[in-house]
């Protein structure tokens, strides 16, 4: 697949997740894995393992900082306390890791 097909494939995707409603990440780390799989530098299968990985390391830092909306299974439920922080803006330690990532990639 080309890059300008791949190109293509990204922007059709989004633009359909949009008419449908759907949320698209705007966090930075997701759009340079994107446009890692878009020029050849990651295959879908690897930019969806460090995308999952993103998402792992993010939630685990909200529960660190005592942000996740999400219930830990290991609290009971009574005990769990509702969050009054903010979340930050981006988690720019994941971003840096994907570029430090894609500068580092050994050619297949």
């Amino acid at each position: 697949m080309s890059t300008e097909s791949r190109r293509v494939a990204v922007t059709k995707a989004f633009g359909r997740a949009r008419r449908l409603g759907l949320e698209i990440d705007a966090d930075p780390a997701f759009h340079a894995l994107i446009e890692c799989w878009v020029t050849g530098e990651l295959t879908m299968p690897q930019a969806r393992e460090r995308y999952l990985a993103v998402l792992k390391e993010r939630e685990q830092s909200r529960r660190d900082r005592g942000l996740s909306n999400r219930p830990d299974p290991a609290v009971p439920e009574e005990e769990a306390k509702p969050s009054t922080g903010e979340v930050g803006a981006g988690d720019e330690p994941s971003l840096q890791r994907v570029r430090k990532r894609r500068r580092t990639r050994k050619p297949e």
